[in-house]
Formats: structure tokens, C-alpha cells, sequence
């Protein structure tokens, strides 16, 4: 069969009025007519045949435009001749172009290619092709695996082709070489590593320090915390109730002389602190048991209930409490109620309505607040309203007969309420109700998470805690409490104890300053003997000038603007892509591999 080139130039052929028709005759001289368009055809693609070949070997032609020309069939060439002219042209082929042929004529516009010019198409295997060969072997083990690989590598290449990250697209693009690929997988790698490194020390630093502490000079808006105190008498037990305790347990002691060291240790035990345990007589017990210490004292305290009173609009009240130096007396404490005696017997753990700050300001003028009838000498803690005094600050110490006026200033910090949604270690400051790590008080407190951490130290250490601590726990677990053996225990690591450092020991307290804090220096004090007795008074008279304060500088919505521009800058994608990436490898990918 002989195949006929198509030219799809039809610029170059006339219009079917003029297309004037060839006459070829064969050698019996029986002619057949043909177009121009094919008579071009045939001369370009074949030039030799019409020249050296009769036109009776060409074969059946192919009518290209039905309705301009047609094929002459008029007076076919006899039998003899067309059986000597066409012996090896005569084939299946020549059925289906006879059938193209007879086809209904057709416009230009609707011109199709025929269906001799497409592939064959696919028939359906007979019975026999069915059958499988008897020498077939069985089939490769793991095709299905090659072949979810194939899907797998597939799909990621349609991913890399269609992704909208800069420079995917270069790994999986046809015509570059290897070269080129593995240098775009350098600088794609590149840039990840850039991201990765910078990403993490901005999150670093949004877990670390995303705070600023900012001053405020403007000291007419806000108002000033008044200074809190907190008073310790030198007198602690009542000589009249001591002596009828002696009387109540004489079989106790064997001679006067035993009832003096007796009454000795006992003023000595309700003084104990961590600066004088090793003062404390460790010879003799009395028969009374260490968990008995704190009852005894507050069974024979001396009645100190001195009086207050304050030029502030606020009420101030003085409340009784348990202190690292034993029983003492709190002026505007948020927190001395829960260190109470009774607080602690009644194994009470409910946080308590403590009222308003006592606050004053600037155009207030100068305000004072005064104790009397304190009746004996004293120990003066200054601190702020949620604290408690801490033994390694500073203490001043006043007689018992003189009156003292104590001037302050006040250094304040305050925390923005943006900063209540960050976690503790963000803001390096803890507020009053995150107690969740407090173990004897339901609130916190810089000074009583101090107070806890020397307790679980000497514990460690000792095996025991010292009297003027709470014994029991949150989780209702009971301490014991130090006998004179653990005392002496306690004399050896006092400075450690006292200091919180040590090379022997490891401490760690994990203790964060209060977020509203106030601090109050003593600027200035001074006495003069006074017949009435012991006063104490305090005020503020110079008011801070400035205030610090605790803000946010570094938020969630910076860290994602932070991390986003650098993605954008090094890769070029934005929050779309990764919804792109999230969409591929979740239901594209399983359309691809399983459902397809």
C-alpha cells in the first residue's frame, strides 16, 4: 500500500471553480481523474513515481475536500488490467478507504481528520489471547510495591512541578541536568536552614524575655502603695503564765535549778531564729515533744496587743503572725493572715477577702501612720503589702522607750494586665493567685516562697523543719518538726540556710518576684525618749517621681509576622503554600495512591 503525504498548505490551491482535473491513463489507456491538490500531493512526496511509474500503480486516492472533486468511476478499467495493475496495493486498507470516500460531503469548517490517520484502535483480546501461556511464568514478587512507588514518586513530582515555594519547581523541571538540580536543592536547602536558625531564636526569645520594663514618670495619675511593716517584740513569753506552767508540771523538773534552765530554754525557744539557734540549750527537753514547741508558745505568749492609727482614708489593720523570728505583729499585710496560729490549726486552705490597698497620693500631703503602746523594745521589718519580712533583709531595732519617726521612699512596679497571658517563665514574675507550686499557703508571695525553700532545705539536709514553719502540707502530708538534735543539725548549715547558696549542697527555689511589687527604703529615722512609752511612726513624705512598669514588647502576633517575613524572604511562600503542602499530602495524596 502505498501511503500518500498530506500538505496542510491550502493557501497555495485554487478555489473549485478553477480546479482543473489531471487525465491519466494506464497502459490500456483508461483514464482516472484526479485533483490538483493531489496531483501536488503525489509530485512532493513521491516525484519519482509519477514520472517513471504509470498512474494506474498509484492506488486509490483520498477525496480531501468532498464536494470539489470526486473520483472517477464512470468507466472503470477492465477486470484483466486492474488485477495486473494493483497485485501487491490490494489490501484491508483499501475497504476503509473506499468508505471514506463515500462519505457525505462536507464543508471546510467541518473538516476532521480522518480516522485512517489515528492510531488503531484497541480491540478486545479473543478467547485464545486470553488464555495464558503454559510456559508463562508467575508473576515478579513485590510489583505492587514498584508500583505504589511509581505512584509515590509521581505524585511527588506533580507536587514539586505545581507547588508555588520558589525554587520547587527547578527540582522536578524537565531539560535541566543534574548540575543544575543539585545546585537548587543546595540553595533550597540553604534557606531552610537560615529559616530554621532564626525561627528558633525568635521563639527563644518570645519564651524568654518577650517583657520590658519601661519607666513612668508621670507621678500625678498613679497612686502609691502606703509602706507595710512588720513588728517583732524582744518579749515573747508571759512570766505569770510561765510560772504557772511550772507549778502545772512540777514533776517535770528535779530542782530550782532545773525550773531556771527551764524557763531559759523556753525564752530562748519562743525567740529561735536562724541567727541564734545555736544559743538555744540542747542539754535537756523538759519531757516536751517538738510538735509540742509551737503550742507551748502560744500558750504562754506574752499579750502584745499594741494600737494604730493612720492619717490614710483607709483602715489599717494589725494582724498576728508566724515569722522566720517567731511570733510577730503585720501593719497593711495582704498576706499575715495566712501565717496565723489559728490559720494553721483549723487546716484551713481558703484564700481570704484582704479589703483595699491602703494607697495615698501626691496631693494627699504628707501621711503618717503610728503604733503605740508597744511596752517593750522591737524589731522593725519595712516591706511591701503582699509580702512578708525575709531574714536576709535588713531589720532596725528600737527600745522600748523612745519615740521613732521613720521617713520612706517607695519604689513601685507594676505589671501591664496584657502580660496576665503569659506563662510565669515569659514574664519573670509571678502573680498572688499562681500558687500552684506553693505548698504551705493557697497564695504566692515572694517572701513565703523563700521561706518554703529554706524549709524543703533544711529537711533535706536535717530530716526535719523548725517550729515557726507549717508542718503540714497542701497535699496533707506532716513534716516533722526539729527536736534539739535537729536544731543542732540546723546550727551546722545556718549560713546556707540564711544565704541560699552553697558548695556543698545544691539549692535551687525557683522563686520569682511579685509582678505588682512595692519596694520601701528608709531614708531617714529618728528618736527621742518619750514618757508614754515606745511609739513607732511612718509615712512617706518625698512621693517616687518615678514608677516602673511591666509591658509587653514581644507578643504571639510579632512572632508570626517575624517568622512569616523570614519564609518569605528565603523561600518566597506565604501561609497559602502551606496550606497547599497540607492539602497535597492529605487528600490529593490519597486520591493519588488509593483512590486512582
Amino acid at each position: 500500500m502505498e501511503i500518500v503525504h498530506f500538505n496542510s498548505r491550502f493557501s497555495n490551491t485554487q478555489s473549485p471553480s478553477e480546479t482543473p482535473t489531471t487525465s491519466m491513463s494506464s497502459s490500456e489507456g483508461s483514464p482516472v481523474s484526479r485533483t490538483a491538490s493531489t496531483a501536488s500531493l503525489l509530485q512532493q512526496g513521491h516525484p519519482e513515481r509519477i514520472s517513471n511509474e504509470p498512474s494506474s500503480r498509484i492506488g486509490p486516492g483520498l477525496l480531501l475536500f468532498p464536494g470539489i472533486a470526486k473520483k472517477q468511476t464512470d468507466n472503470p478499467p477492465p477486470e484483466s488490467q486492474q488485477t495486473r495493475a494493483e497485485p501487491a496495493y490490494h489490501d484491508a486498507n483499501d475497504e476503509q478507504v473506499a468508505t471514506i470516500n463515500r462519505r457525505k460531503p462536507c464543508s471546510v469548517r467541518s473538516f476532521r481528520r480522518p480516522p485512517l490517520w489515528q492510531p488503531p484502535m484497541l480491540t478486545r483480546p479473543t478467547r485464545d489471547e486470553e488464555k495464558p501461556d503454559e510456559h508463562e511464568h508467575d508473576p515478579v514478587p513485590g510489583k505492587g510495591r514498584l508500583a505504589c512507588l511509581a505512584k509515590a514518586h509521581a505524585f511527588i513530582l506533580e507536587f514539586l512541578q505545581g507547588s508555588s515555594i520558589h525554587g520547587f519547581v527547578y527540582l522536578a523541571k524537565f531539560g535541566l541536568n543534574f548540575v543544575e538540580r543539585m545546585l537548587w536543592f543546595a540553595f533550597i536547602c540553604v534557606a531552610l536552614f537560615s529559616i530554621i536558625s532564626l525561627s528558633q531564636r525568635t521563639w527563644q526569645r518570645f519564651q524568654t524575655s518577650p517583657m520590658v520594663i519601661s519607666m513612668d514618670r508621670n507621678k500625678l495619675v498613679w497612686n502609691t502603695s502606703f509602706p507595710s511593716l512588720t513588728v517583732c517584740p524582744h518579749k515573747r513569753i508571759d512570766d505569770i503564765k510561765l510560772e504557772d506552767y511550772i507549778l502545772n508540771h512540777s514533776e517535770q523538773f528535779e530542782d530550782e535549778e532545773d525550773k531556771e534552765y527551764f524557763r531559759e530554754f523556753i525564752i530562748k525557744l519562743a525567740s529561735l531564729t536562724y541567727d541564734n539557734l545555736e544559743t538555744l540549750p540542747l542539754n535537756k527537753s523538759y519531757g516536751i515533744e517538738s510538735s509540742q514547741y509551737l503550742d507551748i508558745l502560744y500558750e504562754l505568749k506574752w499579750p502584745f496587743e499594741p494600737d494604730i492609727s493612720s492619717g490614710a482614708a483607709v483602715k489599717m489593720f494589725i494582724y498576728e503572725t508566724q515569722t522566720e523570728f517567731g511570733i510577730c505583729h503585720s501593719v497593711n499585710s495582704l498576706v499575715a493572715r495566712y501565717n496565723t496560729f489559728s490559720y494553721w490549726r483549723n487546716g484551713d486552705w481558703s484564700i481570704m477577702d484582704h479589703g483595699d490597698r491602703v494607697t495615698v497620693h501626691p496631693l494627699d500631703g504628707e501621711i503618717y501612720a503610728q503604733i503605740i503602746n508597744l511596752s517593750t523594745a522591737y524589731d522593725v521589718y519595712f516591706h511591701g503589702a503582699g509580702d512578708v519580712p525575709n531574714i536576709s533583709k535588713q531589720r532596725y531595732t528600737f527600745p522600748e522607750s523612745d519615740y521613732t519617726t521613720v521617713e520612706l521612699i517607695a519604689l513601685e512596679i507594676y505589671t501591664n494586665e496584657d502580660a496576665r497571658a503569659f506563662n510565669t517563665k515569659q514574664r519573670q514574675c509571678r502573680f498572688q493567685y499562681e500558687a500552684e507550686e506553693m505548698q504551705t499557703v493557697p497564695i504566692y508571695s515572694f517572701g513565703l516562697c523563700l521561706s518554703e525553700c529554706r524549709m524543703f532545705f533544711a529537711l533535706r539536709v536535717c530530716g526535719c523543719v523548725p517550729h515557726f514553719y507549717r508542718n503540714r502540707l497542701r497535699n496533707g502530708r506532716r513534716l516533722p518538726i526539729c527536736d534539739l538534735q535537729g536544731i543542732g543539725c540546723l546550727v551546722k548549715i545556718k549560713r546556707e540556710i540564711i544565704s541560699l547558696k552553697s558548695d556543698k549542697y545544691k539549692i535551687h527555689c525557683n522563686c520569682l518576684a511579685n509582678c505588682d511589687d512595692s519596694n520601701f527604703f528608709v531614708q531617714s529615722y529618728r528618736s527621742r525618749v518619750w514618757f508614754l512609752g515606745a511609739n513607732l511612726q511612718w509615712g512617706i513624705i518625698d512621693y517616687p517621681k518615678m514608677q516602673l512598669r511591666r509591658d509587653v514588647l514581644f507578643s504571639f502576633a510579632d512572632v508570626l509576622v517575624y517568622i512569616g517575613g523570614l519564609v518569605g524572604f528565603f523561600l518566597g511562600c506565604s501561609a497559602l503554600s502551606f496550606t497547599e503542602i497540607v492539602y497535597y499530602f492529605t487528600a490529593r495524596l490519597v486520591r493519588r495512591m488509593f483512590c486512582n
